[in-house]
């Protein structure tokens, strides 16, 4: 479980959550329920103000849906563009 915070300023701990999610969801070839959970935990536990953790979720969804589904590679490519670039809109936001 990540620590508590204030909520106005976001901890290195859930920084660096957040990075290891988004260098997995890099990598990953195939979906894995355990770290679907943990990705799931990092993204609700962010509690970043102005950010909906539901954008991130959506796309994370679709991406391992489409990997779960054996989407054409393009497809599952396209998803996982789309789900880093939320993440990054995170990082960065």
């Amino acid at each position: 479980m990540l620590p508590a915070t204030d909520g106005a300023t976001p901890s290195a701990d859930r920084f660096a959550a957040l990075d290891a999610l988004r260098r997995r969801v890099a990598i990953q070839s195939c979906a894995d329920a355990g770290e679907g959970v943990k990705a799931r935990r990092v993204l609700f536990s962010l509690d970043l103000p102005g950010i909906d953790p539901r954008t991130a979720l959506d796309a994370l969804d679709n991406f391992e849906r489409a990997i779960v589904e054996h989407d054409d590679r393009p497809v599952v490519a396209a998803r996982r563009l789309r789900c880093l670039a939320v993440l990054d809109g995170i990082v960065g936001g």
